[in-house]
C-alpha cells in the first residue's frame, strides 16, 4: 500500500511539474505573443497606406497605357520606414482595352524586439480611380437641386463650394429633374423653358473668394444644341477696378475675358487676357450634337487652365491644345482679374454697340472654377471618374 501511494504522488508530482512548466513556457511566450500582435496590425496599417498611394499612382500610370495593352510596374523603396515596417516594393498592372482593369499588390515587412514578419496585399478595380479631389473650389454648381424658383431661395442655384456662393439666374433657365444630369441627376438647361424668356444666364457678381489671376481653371459639362453657332459656357469677364486696365482702357478690354470657354461656328475657344491686354487662345474642333430633350445625347467636358500667361484647353479630358504669350517662359504675366462667373452668355458690362452675346442652348451641370492649374492627369481622371465611377473587383490582405 505504501509503495502504491509513491508511485501516485510520484506521478502528481510529474504531471504537476509538466503543467507547470507548460504554464511557464506558456506565460514567457505571452511577449511574444502581443509583439507579434502589434507588429502584424502595423505591417496592416502600412500596407493600407502603401495600397492609397497605389490607386493614386493609378492615375498618373493609366495615363501612359494604350489601348488593348498590358503595363507592368514595379516600385522599389529604400528605407522607406513607418513605425517598426518597411514599404518594400509595390507592383501594379494596368489592362486597357473594352475593360480597363487596374490591380496593385503592396509587400510590406516588419520587425519588433525579435519579431519579424512580411505582410502582402492587394486591390483590384476598374481604372479609372480617384480620392475624392479636394479642389478647393471658388464655386461649385452641381445643379442638383429642385426646380430654379423665385419662390425657392430667391433666384439662386446653390453653391456647393465651401464658399457659398450661390449663384443668380434670369430668363430662360431651369432645371431638367429626369435623370438627365451628367451624374444621372438634373442639370440646369438654357433657352428651352416654355413660357421663358429667350434667352437666359447663371452668374455671381463676384467677391474675394473668386477672384483669379495668377493661376485658375474652369470647368463644365455640357451639351450644346445641334446646329447652334455660338454658344457661351463660362465666361470671367475682366474688373474695371483692376489696376492692370487703368493703361489699358476699359473700352478696349471690355470684350477680353479674363478666362472663358465659348463655341462658334464648330470650334471652341479657351480665351485668356492677361495684365498687358494680350489675347491668349485655344481653339480646337467641335460640332455641337445635342438634340431636346437631350436624355440620351452625350455629355461633353470642357476644361481651360491658365497659368501665368500659358493657356491649355481640354475637351472630354483630353488636351487638345496650349498656347502662352509671346515672351513665354520669360514673361508670365497674370490675366486681368475677374469680376465675378458668368453662366450661358457673355458679359461686358452695360451694352453697348457691337455686344454679342452668343447665349447657350443646352444644358450644363457640375459647372466650377478652381484657384489653381490643375494638371492633364487631374482633369481626365475628373472627367472619368464622373462618367465612369471605379468598380472595385475584390481587396485581398
Amino acid at each position: 500500500m505504501g509503495r502504491a501511494m509513491l508511485i501516485v504522488v510520484i506521478l502528481m508530482c510529474s504531471i504537476y511539474a509538466g503543467i507547470m512548466t507548460t504554464m511557464h513556457r506558456n506565460i514567457l511566450s505571452v511577449p511574444n505573443i502581443i509583439t507579434r500582435n502589434m507588429i502584424i496590425k502595423q505591417a496592416e496599417s502600412v500596407s493600407d497606406y502603401a495600397l492609397r498611394n497605389a490607386v493614386q499612382n493609378s492615375i498618373a500610370y493609366g495615363q501612359q497605357a494604350g489601348e488593348a495593352s498590358l503595363i507592368k510596374w514595379n516600385e522599389y523603396y529604400t528605407n522607406f520606414n513607418i513605425q517598426n515596417c518597411t514599404i518594400d516594393s509595390i507592383n501594379y498592372t494596368f489592362v486597357s482595352g473594352t475593360n480597363n482593369s487596374y490591380r496593385a499588390i503592396s509587400h510590406v515587412s516588419g520587425n519588433l524586439m525579435g519579431q519579424s514578419i512580411y505582410y502582402r496585399a492587394e486591390i483590384a478595380f476598374s481604372f479609372p480611380a480617384i480620392a475624392i479631389m479636394d479642389l478647393d473650389y471658388c464655386i461649385y454648381l452641381e445643379m442638383n437641386q429642385p426646380q430654379f424658383n423665385p419662390s425657392w431661395q430667391w433666384n439662386t442655384v446653390i453653391d456647393n463650394s465651401d464658399n457659398e456662393n450661390n449663384a443668380n439666374f434670369s430668363g430662360n433657365v431651369d432645371t431638367r429633374p429626369h435623370g438627365t444630369g451628367v451624374d444621372g441627376w438634373k442639370a440646369a438647361s438654357f433657352g428651352e423653358a416654355s413660357g421663358g424668356a429667350i434667352d437666359g444666364v447663371i452668374w455671381h457678381e463676384g467677391n474675394e473668394t473668386m477672384v483669379v489671376a495668377s493661376n485658375f481653371t474652369l470647368m463644365t459639362f455640357a451639351k450644346i444644341n445641334k446646329g447652334r453657332t455660338a454658344a457661351t459656357l463660362q465666361w470671367l469677364p475682366p474688373d474695371p477696378d483692376d489696376p492692370a486696365i487703368a493703361d489699358l482702357g476699359w473700352g478696349n478690354i471690355r470684350r477680353k475675358p479674363t478666362g472663358a470657354i465659348w463655341l462658334l461656328n464648330n470650334t471652341i475657344h479657351f480665351t485668356c487676357t492677361t495684365v498687358d491686354g494680350i489675347t491668349v487662345e485655344v481653339t480646337a474642333p467641335h460640332t455641337p450634337d445635342a438634340k431636346w430633350p437631350h436624355n440620351k445625347d452625350p455629355w461633353h467636358h470642357f476644361a481651360l487652365t491658365y497659368n501665368r500667361g500659358q493657356v491649355k484647353g481640354y475637351i472630354d479630358g483630353v488636351l487638345v491644345g496650349t498656347a502662352s504669350n509671346t515672351l513665354y517662359p520669360l514673361y508670365k504675366p497674370s490675366a486681368i482679374q475677374n469680376k465675378g462667373f458668368y453662366l450661358g452668355r457673355e458679359y461686358y458690362g452695360t451694352p453697348q454697340s457691337g455686344d454679342a452675346f452668343h447665349y447657350m442652348y443646352g444644358m450644363m451641370d457640375q459647372v466650377a472654377m478652381v484657384p489653381r492649374t490643375l494638371t492633364d492627369a487631374e482633369i481626365a481622371a475628373y472627367v472619368a471618374q464622373v462618367i465612369n465611377p471605379v468598380t472595385v473587383s475584390y481587396i485581398r490582405d
